[in-house]
């Protein structure tokens, strides 16, 4: 597989790329990876090449398509790019999550003896009666 990416709207590049693509198949790629490139591009490597092109921002005629597991569910904070389609917003959930688990080691409440492993009591009390350095 050859990964391909540029700039978006740009013809020197759109040309740039279209040679790229022919010389990994050339190579022998069985695949190209066409990430952040104009639908027109995508739609023209697909067309003129017979390997598969897999789409990340690449517009809808790439044979498939691939998001980032963390965009599709909106685990990813800060802007994102143009492309990704958030599926859920687990970001916020993750979050609220997180500062619940703080507070509740703060105020002991995490771990509660229902999450704790104990010894048989006879041996507890053994191992607790050595005096050992």
């Amino acid at each position: 597989t050859a990964a391909l990416e540029t700039g978006y709207g740009k013809r020197r590049d759109a040309d740039t790329l279209l040679a790229d693509a022919r010389a990994f198949v050339e190579a022998g790629a069985y695949s190209l990876l066409l990430e952040m490139v104009d639908d027109e591009v995508a739609a023209r490597i697909t067309k003129d090449f017979a390997v598969p092109t897999v789409g990340i921002g690449a517009g809808p005629s790439c044979d498939g398509q691939v998001l980032v597991f963390h965009d599709v569910v909106g685990l990813s904070a800060g802007p994102r790019p143009k492309f990704v389609r958030r599926y859920a917003d687990l970001e916020s959930e993750a979050t609220a999550a997180v500062a619940r688990f703080f507070d509740n080691i703060r105020s002991g409440a995490f771990p509660s003896d229902a999450e704790t492993y104990h010894m048989p009591e006879a041996d507890a009390q053994e191992f607790l009666a050595e005096r050992r350095v």
